[in-house]
């Protein structure tokens, strides 16, 4: 089996990146500004007839599926609406420490976006940098408290979850399979589906600023060299990641924070995540 996943977060009006999600600049990369957003989803329609969902695959020919992370407002005031309006879902996932918070759904919002057919899933519940480094303590915790926590607010099991941070390892499947969840989304940049336990793990092409709506539209389509391009820098970035340690991440943060940002807050940088 395989499938087409696109990575997305959350879009914001006039690039007021503090509206929606988490704070600082190595979030804001993965911001989209609302016109830019619907640029994105024209393209898209413009080369698939339609986008699926995770409860799909397996049952129905899939096109590709569309996932949003963090949990972040935008996913209700913004997203969803724009999905409608095209007859798509989307699938929400949630890092359930920060619901309710500024900048992040609450329950209501929640309930209601299930209400109308959007999948809602865990993104854990800390959003740990290093997912795959944490001890199966940990990662049971991760998992099996945000997804009580969303089952509460929906009032309906819930079994898909992301891994947050772009750092995925076997032992973070085999952990979200033990408490239920059979869906699970990654950032490894393919798609194939493989399977951990009775847990479908997709993997997914990450959307970030500098990413053309054109270049989203040919990824979704399937067209080789995009997605080739995404998994060769994917696969280096990894190495380094693997060597630097947390001296990546705080490179990565300190190189982010330093960046120029053009008019209306948008980066001059372009290209993928440093």
């Amino acid at each position: 089996m395989k499938a087409i996943t696109l990575l997305y977060h959350d879009v914001v009006p006039s690039w007021n990146f503090t509206a929606s999600g988490f704070p600082g600049a190595d979030a804001s990369i993965y911001k989209l500004e609302f016109s830019e957003f619907q640029r994105h989803l024209n393209a898209i329609r413009s080369v698939i007839p339609r986008c699926s969902t995770a409860s799909e695959l397996g049952v129905h020919a899939c096109s590709a599926l569309l996932t949003f992370d963090d949990g972040g407002v935008s996913a209700h005031t913004h997203i969803a609406d724009l999905l409608e309006a095209l007859g798509w879902r989307g699938h929400f996932l949630v890092t359930t420490n920060w619901v309710g918070k500024s900048g992040f759904l609450n329950p209501s919002q929640i309930r209601d976006l299930r209400r109308r057919g959007h999948l809602i899933g865990s993104h854990s519940c800390s959003h740990p940098e290093r997912m795959s480094h944490c001890t199966r303590e940990e990662l049971d915790r991760e998992w099996k408290n945000s997804v009580s926590t969303l089952s509460q607010i929906l009032g309906e099991p819930v079994s898909i979850a992301s891994v947050p941070g772009g750092y995925y390892g076997r032992n973070i499947a085999e952990a979200a399979a033990e408490v239920g969840i059979r869906t699970l989304f990654t950032s490894e940049p393919e798609t194939i589906v493989r399977v951990v336990n009775g847990c479908r793990v997709l993997g997914r092409y990450t959307i970030q600023q500098g990413v053309t709506a054109a270049t989203a539209a040919a990824i979704a389509a399937g067209k080789v060299l995009p997605r080739y391009r995404q998994f060769v820098y994917w696969n280096l970035k990894k190495t380094a990641k693997l060597a630097g340690g947390t001296q990546w991440l705080r490179l990565r943060k300190w190189v982010l924070a330093r960046q120029t940002f053009a008019s209306h807050g948008r980066s001059v940088r372009g290209g993928w995540e440093p």
